[in-house]
């Protein structure tokens, strides 16, 4: 039979190796600053931290090159919708095919915006700010469309939660970035 101080010490030894894998698993200061406040305006910590850390070099980033990183994301997320969104047109009802074809017009701005904020980064990062919002505001235009028409498709709305935050976690991202 154990002990109760052989019992108390393996408590205490999967404790203390339990809170270490934890800590291993944490965030970055920068990660969680960024996402804390990206949480404010877009309500989602848990959500911000697994989309910056979809790119493992993230942990180890400065403010410059999680930027970089935000920004990709948000370009591969929108590419991804776009491609999504071309699929469905092709089986969609004429009604559908209408709110599809103006998703597909937003999501190719806000690629554009994406893109567009990644080439200013150094340049401009005003700029590069503004045009992150903007990626959010044209994936939002998509959600719009489909309340205005009452269409419900599949996936959609899921894609279009992701094309916001990662909007928001840019424009957190590029907000503190030095101006030149």
């Amino acid at each position: 039979m154990c002990s109760l101080a052989h019992r108390f010490m393996l408590v205490t030894i999967l404790m203390v190796l339990v809170s270490r894998s934890q800590a291993a698993n944490a965030p970055s200061k920068l990660i969680q600053d960024i996402c804390k406040e990206t949480a404010e305006s877009h309500g989602t910590y848990d959500g911000c931290v697994s989309a910056l850390e979809l790119d493992p070099t993230a942990d180890s980033a400065d403010i410059g090159k999680l930027a970089k990183i935000s920004l990709q994301l948000g370009i591969s997320n929108t590419t991804d919708t776009q491609n999504y969104i071309k699929k469905l047109i092709k089986d969609a009802t004429p009604e559908s095919q209408k709110t599809l074809s103006s998703c597909l017009s937003s999501y190719l701005a806000a690629t554009a915006s994406f893109k567009s904020a990644l080439s200013e980064l150094s340049e401009d990062p005003l700029s590069a700010n503004y045009d992150s919002k903007v990626a959010g505001d044209d994936v939002q235009e998509c959600e719009d469309e489909q309340e205005r028409d009452k269409a419900q498709i599949p996936g959609l709305a899921t894609r279009n939660n992701y094309g916001k935050l990662y909007s928001a976690i840019a424009f957190v991202v590029t907000n503190h970035l030095p101006q030149s």
